[in-house]
Formats: C-alpha cells, structure tokens, sequence
C-alpha cells in the first residue's frame, strides 16, 4: 500500500515522525508530500493509492480575500482529480478549525466541502467526532476516532538542569507553559493567574516562540521577579529536561479539541492544569488533570493552586495504564484499517 503523506515529517512537531515510522512498521509505504505541493506531487497517485492529509488549511488560506478563493478552486480541482483517478483521501482533523481564521464562513465552507470529497476523516477523541458531524454535516460512518499517540521516550534527555540554568530553587514550585505562545493560548490569563498565587517559593516558566504581540505583552509582565521567560523556539533536544523542571504544566488554552502538548505532559507523566473539555475523559486517568472553568472568575489560579498542592502530597495516578491506550503500534494499524476501508468506526 503506497500513502502519500502531508506532512510525513515535521521539525515541529514528532508526532507525524512517530506516526510514519510506526506505519512503515505496520507494512505501509508512506511518500512524503512536500509543504505547498499538494496539487503538483498528487499527479503521480496512482488508483488505490491514498493521500493523507494533517492540516488541510495549509493548502488553501490566505489573508486576501481573492487569494483565499483562488487557492480554494485550485484546492477543489486537485480533490476532483483524486476522485476521478480513485485515490483515497484521508483527513486528520485535528482541530475543527484553524488556530488563525480571518473569513469564518469561507473557512466552514471550505471544511465543509473538504469533508465531502474525503472517503474517511480521522478523529482524536469521540468529542471531535460530535463536533465535525455537528458543524460540517459529516455522516458518523465517514469519521474514525484514532488516538493521538503518546510521546514516551520521544524526547530524551541531555543532562540540562533547567533550574539551575534559570535560577530557580531545586526546592522551589515550579509552573511550566510549553510551546508556541500565541493569543489562543490563554498566556495572558496564565499571568493573571500566577500573579494572585505566587510566593516566595514558586516560579512560572513560559518557555516558546511567541508571536510579535505576545511577546510585547509578556516583556510588560517582567516585574513579576519569579517569571522566567524563554522566548524561542525549543529544541527537541531540550524538551525532556525542561520538563523534568516542572512540577505542573498548564494550558490555559481557550479552544482545545485534541491538545498534542496535553498528551506531552501526560507522557511525562506530568500534573496537567487546563479548562474543563470532551478530550480530557477519553485521554487521562483520575488525578491527571486538574480541570477548571474558563468563564469562573479566579478558576485557573484555584485549580494551579489545588494541582501544587496534588504534587506536593505525593499523589501517584496510573499513568502506565493511561500510556498504554496511546501505543503506536495499535494506531498505526488502525490507521492502515482505514486506509483500506475496513475499519469498525
């Protein structure tokens, strides 16, 4: 079986590398389809073959108007040419819309009309199966919920004490923000947050590339001294470490369908503060999350306060029975199942 994959690696992001070797494992020959490619490299599919798809909206956004629309037709006509040649289309919806969407009805639309050229759509949790068919109209048979895979011994370590490096106590309370820091995030709530329950013996390190407001924004909220700012892109090669820094890791995001940062945690076996949401039943054990309401006044601070508190009692969930769900070797075959049109639903 030949899949042409887009992305089938990332610098970003080991998820799609995780996920390819795990399918070439499983007997699947998985061709790359280059970034901004899409149109020219699916000319060379063949029927039966599949393409799969992570985030479709590469292929078409633009902040113009007329460019939207222009990438949108030339979009449509590559999808048409797949049907008639009979190739699979799969798509891994993994957020029910981009991060950043400037024309919200020509982003549904789009969507909309994406999901009826595909022969399947893959789904992280059950939550996001209801969310597509309900906003897209798509039929439950045409959806497949396929876990995100974990992270276990993704990211090894280098020996780097990140405490030391940043001047934090090794007895200190340590709050961890990891990623890329944008608005959607929840950063500025973070801070808010941080700064109603900080003491003399707790640190929030926000650690990632951060956008050209973002990063205006967090240079304003210096004068908290126990903030520690790491404003760059963080190499695969440091992740596990600055991790292992932590004592809690939250993400305040304010829209979550699967949350890839999430299962990082939970694969470090990491305290997770985020807001209430479908994904966290299906993914984490009792005791993995300390949830909270976005819309209750003072909730994220209460619950990064309650998560502290967790950590600091020694509590120990069943994280090897939640990582054990998360095996790649089980969604890989799962995916080749629906590559070939034969899976359970």
């Amino acid at each position: 079986m030949k899949v042409w994959m887009w992305p089938k690696y990332s610098e970003l992001n080991l998820y799609n590398n995780l996920l390819t070797d795990s399918l070439c494992g499983a007997g699947v020959e998985v061709m790359d389809l280059t970034h901004g490619r899409l149109a020219l490299r699916v000319a060379r599919a063949k029927p039966g073959d599949v393409v799969h798809v992570h985030w479709m909206h590469h292929a078409y956004q633009n902040r113009n108007p007329l460019l939207f629309a222009a990438k949108s037709a030339l979009l449509l006509a590559t999808l048409l040419v797949l049907k008639a040649k009979r190739v699979r289309l799969i798509w891994t919806l993994h957020n029910l819309y981009p991060h950043e969407v400037k024309y919200r009805r020509m982003e549904r639309a789009m969507r909309t009309l994406i999901c009826r050229f595909c022969s399947g759509l893959i789904v992280a949790s059950e939550a996001a199966k209801r969310q597509a068919m309900a906003e897209f109209g798509v039929p439950a048979g045409k959806l497949t919920v396929v876990k995100h895979g974990h992270y276990a011994d993704a990211y090894p370590s280098n020996g780097t004490n990140f405490r030391r490096r940043y001047g934090i106590g090794e007895d200190a309370e340590v709050y961890l923000f990891l990623g890329a820091i944008k608005a959607y995030k929840g950063v500025e709530e973070l801070i808010e947050a941080y700064r109603a329950i900080k003491t003399d013996n707790s640190s929030l390190i926000i650690a990632g590339k951060a956008d050209r407001e973002m990063e205006a924004y967090l240079r304003s909220a210096k004068d908290i001294a126990s903030l520690v700012l790491d404003l760059r892109f963080i190499p695969n090669e440091e992740v596990a470490d600055l991790i292992g820094a932590a004592d809690v890791m939250v993400m305040p995001y304010k829209e979550i369908t699967t949350s890839g940062s999430a299962i990082l945690g939970l694969s470090f076996r990491k305290l997770i503060v985020m807001p209430d949401n479908g994904f966290i039943d299906e993914y984490f054990e009792e005791g993995m999350v300390v949830r909270y309401d976005p819309g209750v006044a003072g909730g994220l601070a209460a619950a990064m306060e309650t998560a502290m508190r967790s950590v600091k009692e020694g509590r120990s969930p069943d994280y090897d029975r939640a990582l054990r769900e998360l095996e790649w070797d089980a969604i890989a075959q799962r995916i080749k199942n629906v590559y070939q049109g034969r899976d359970e639903r």
